[in-house]
């Protein structure tokens, strides 16, 4: 049950990448942008609306779509939505200990210098209850190299 399964690793079906992945295997596609004139709240900003993603009602994921789900996520390098997924369906990978690394990076030229880096760290597997998300902060301030 492809609603049951979204709802134990999003917490609601609607949310994620494994949902708008799942909706697309099972035929859901993006409708075509329509140029639409009219004055309507959503334009005004000169954006238009994106559609809704639902999951079709006559839609199946097989296993094989299924499994394709889970290496799109593998290929953005989701590693941690994987094992987030497995534990909150009772399938837990052991852990040895926290991961630590780091995918974010910032990259200035030799006419700047670093002056203040926060770097953030967390003891505890991302997300949890202090850290609501997987990505932890980079921040930094840079000032002119004088040289």
């Amino acid at each position: 049950d492809v609603e049951r399964w979204l709802t134990i690793i999003n917490l609601q079906v609607g949310r994620g990448t494994e949902f708008r992945n799942a909706a697309k295997y099972m035929g859901w596609v993006e409708p075509p942008i329509v140029s639409d004139d009219s004055d309507s709240e959503s334009k005004k900003d000169g954006k238009s609306e994106r559609p809704p993603i639902y999951i079709p009602n006559d839609g199946i994921l097989n296993l094989d779509d299924f499994i394709g789900v889970y290496l799109d996520e593998l290929r953005q390098g989701k590693f941690w939505g994987i094992a987030w997924d497995l534990a909150a369906l009772g399938e837990a990978l052991p852990v040895k200990d926290v991961f630590r690394a780091r995918y974010d990076h910032m990259y200035c030229s030799s006419s700047l210098l670093p002056a203040v880096v926060l770097d953030t760290i967390s003891d505890v597997a991302c997300p949890n209850a202090s850290e609501p998300s997987d990505h932890l902060p980079v921040c930094a301030s840079f000032v002119r190299n004088k040289v």
